[in-house]
């Protein structure tokens, strides 16, 4: 059956095109002087029956075509040739449209409709874990400020308020023992006390690597999720001298990678006859000592980094600190 005259087109945009969306889908908006149709895409469709759909769903609820409601996919198609001019490297181009694929339910929303809820139903079926659903909502982030910078008409950005369940320690990881822990202690050298300081603190390993603040009592540092970044990090009295000792010696500068430093640890344990253990056993292990040491659950979250839901404890006052020190000396 034929469309009637200005309901719109959907044609493929090349036959031998590998896209994943070859069809594109417009509508008539208004005629040139020389009396020809002008036409607006509304988004790209996998097929032309898919882009017949979305053309009557236009029809059923028209939006505006102008800069101000642009669709979900049009807006990442703008962003994405943006971000490609700061030369990303191939890597990250892949993450951007392996994490873009998570929105396609819906892709061809208007990018000012979108409301929590939505977003929280692309999180709640993505399929993956929580690190990887903070990286969908980074996206989103992203391109939202992307929006605000280019005059794009946005209104508040409702991912603040999406809910992520907090992040579960793999089971791969098992805790030093203490009979290891008494090892480490008894053959203390260069390398040994990045172990230790790495137990007694609870950071990644690469955070080790990216300390942005040293004070007497704590440092800064952080990766990974919005939780983790900036965090401070208070230094049990056991490590505390061996911390700034390490810091004087240049230890945490001489390793660029996490990798780099793990190979190094790696020698060491086989040295010390220490069981096979990666480097994310020491943050593992600190978890289990302040669980022993009945310290408070809020406060092992905050050092570790792992979410909070409520954002105003996040906060780091000088009080907070203190109590941060306090707790991280119960081990």
């Amino acid at each position: 059956m034929k469309n009637p005259n200005g309901y719109g087109t959907v044609s493929i945009i090349d036959r031998k095109s590998r896209r994943r969306k070859p069809y594109r889908v417009q509508v008539f908006v208004d005629w040139t002087d020389e009396g020809k149709p002008i036409k607006k895409t509304i988004g790209y469709a996998r097929t032309r029956a898919e882009g017949k759909q979305m053309l009557a769903k236009y029809h059923d609820e028209p939006f505006d075509l102008d800069m101000n409601n642009v669709t979900f996919e049009y807006l990442f198609d703008k962003w994405y040739e943006y971000k490609k001019t700061t030369r990303i490297g191939d890597k990250a181009k892949k993450k951007y449209l392996s994490i873009r694929k998570k929105y396609d339910i819906i892709e061809n929303k208007a990018f000012n409709d979108i409301t929590r809820s939505d977003l929280q139903m692309v999180v709640d079926e993505s399929g993956v874990n929580a690190d990887y659903q903070s990286r969908i909502l980074n996206l989103y982030r992203q391109m939202y400020k992307f929006a605000k910078g280019n005059n794009i008409k946005v209104g508040n950005d409702v991912s603040m308020f999406v809910n992520i369940p907090e992040r579960e320690e793999s089971t791969m990881h098992k805790p030093f023992t203490d009979d290891e822990i008494s090892l480490l202690w008894a053959n203390r050298n260069d390398i040994v006390d990045l172990v230790l300081i790495d137990i007694y603190s609870g950071v990644r390993p690469g955070e080790l690597l990216v300390i942005s603040e040293i004070h007497d009592d704590y440092f800064i540092t952080g990766l990974k999720t919005e939780s983790g970044k900036n965090r401070v990090v208070p230094l049990n009295h056991k490590i505390k001298d061996i911390f700034h000792s390490s810091v004087e010696k240049g230890l945490l500068k001489k390793y660029k990678t996490s990798d780099n430093l793990y190979q190094a640890w790696k020698k060491e344990f086989e040295r010390l006859g220490i069981g096979s253990h990666t480097p994310y056993d020491c943050r593992h292990t600190f978890a289990t000592l302040m669980d022993r040491a009945k310290a408070d659950e809020h406060s092992i979250k905050l050092i570790m980094g792992h979410r909070i839901n409520d954002l105003t404890k996040r906060v780091y006052t000088h009080k907070l600190i203190e109590d941060l020190i306090t707790e991280i000396n119960k081990i």
